[in-house]
């Protein structure tokens, strides 16, 4: 198993421990041998999957694929824990009453966001007046609670680096 894929069995096992039947496991097996596996948690729009070359984070549409081989693995699992740890500000762009974009952020303190990304459609009433919508999304899980298991996990990724 791969140092990735040992990280999200930690991940779905700290997921399983903490969140119970909220916590949504799906397994896509292919004839050719590819394997992906996907968390998604009930009431939310966070996600989290796996396959043999990468680790996937997502809120909604918006998602960074992790390969472990280019990208750094650790702004991954930092990225995932900072998603369920903390508030999400979702700004909604309206154009009339029909939602073309939405931008996702995570609260990281007053002052400082850390941007998740931008989702949006090409087919929209663009000649329409703009009206723009914030909504806070409460932390899933207090960090507190979770603080040994995190600190293992990114412990885990460090190793070998």
């Amino acid at each position: 198993m791969k140092k990735h894929q040992v990280i999200f069995e930690k991940v779905k096992i700290l997921l399983e421990k903490v969140l119970g039947e909220k916590l949504n496991i799906h397994v896509e097996e292919y004839d050719d041998g590819y394997k992906e596996t996907h968390l998604t948690i009930n009431d939310t729009a966070i996600w989290i999957s796996c396959d043999d070359k990468e680790l996937t984070v997502g809120y909604g549409l918006t998602h960074t694929h992790y390969d472990p081989q280019y990208d750094n693995i650790q702004m991954g699992i930092d990225r995932f824990f900072n998603l369920i740890t903390k508030r999400k500000r979702i700004t909604n762009f309206y154009k009339g009453n029909f939602s073309y974009k939405n931008k996702t952020e995570i609260v990281i303190d007053d002052s400082t966001y850390e941007d998740i990304g931008i989702a949006m459609t090409w087919l929209f009433p663009y000649w329409k007046k703009t009206k723009k919508e914030v909504i806070y999304e409460e932390s899933l899980i207090d960090q507190s609670k979770i603080e040994v298991e995190i600190k293992e996990i990114k412990n885990y990724a460090q190793q070998g680096i």
